[in-house]
């Protein structure tokens, strides 16, 4: 087995493992080795959607922890759940960079196949609507407003959120939350990708 595919999860307290993921061309397969429970598997045309966030722990009257979270929708609305929670910080760098290393491994093996069958979507002037937004060949739309122009597009990224805006009429926006919202990485990378592209056929 290819050791980039997989990845294991210890415990906050000692390093015994309590997850292990197996990325797969076939599917992903969720073992909990100290658990009863039989591995969960999940096949690569049935992953539907993800969606990722850092949650905050609080006491009384500050922060002591954060849990990391990644969400798989399958074709069914199943939702499987991946939480690692890091307290008083142990784990928190270890535990920071597995969820980074899930999300990535998602992507690569199975969402970037997404953003391709949406991309070609776009290509061929087919309509259709990702996380919300309806896609034209001559730009997008959502809820009531006008069909926006590829060329009006501006887009701003921060680490939990991104923002669709008019740049000519900046009051005119959608934000988009990773955490919240399904597939918004992928509307975020297509978006990015298709003004870029009509930005060098423009110039």
């Amino acid at each position: 087995m290819n050791a980039e595919n997989l990845l294991e999860v210890p415990a906050l307290l000692n390093n015994k493992i309590t997850r292990k993921l197996v990325f797969k061309a076939e599917g992903l397969v969720i073992e909990k080795p100290l658990s009863f429970m039989p591995k969960e598997f999940i096949p690569a045309q049935n992953i539907a959607a993800f969606r990722y966030g850092i949650t905050w722990t609080r006491g009384y009257s500050f922060v002591f922890g954060r849990q990391y979270f990644v969400e798989i929708q399958n074709d069914g609305q199943e939702i499987t759940r991946i939480k690692m929670g890091s307290y008083y910080g142990i784990r928190r760098n270890l535990y920071g960079k597995i969820w980074n290393d899930i999300i990535q491994l998602l992507w690569r093996n199975y969402f970037v196949n997404t953003f391709n069958y949406y991309h070609e979507l776009y290509k061929i002037h087919q309509t259709f609507e990702l996380c919300g937004i309806r896609f034209h060949f001559e730009g997008i739309g959502w809820d009531l407003h006008n069909i926006l122009k590829w060329n009006e597009i501006g887009i701003s990224s921060y680490r939990t959120y991104f923002m669709i805006f008019n740049t000519q009429n900046k009051k005119h926006c959608k934000s988009k939350s990773f955490a919240n919202d399904w597939n918004a990485a992928i509307l975020q990378v297509l978006l990015k990708e298709i003004v870029k592209q009509r930005n060098v056929m423009q110039s």
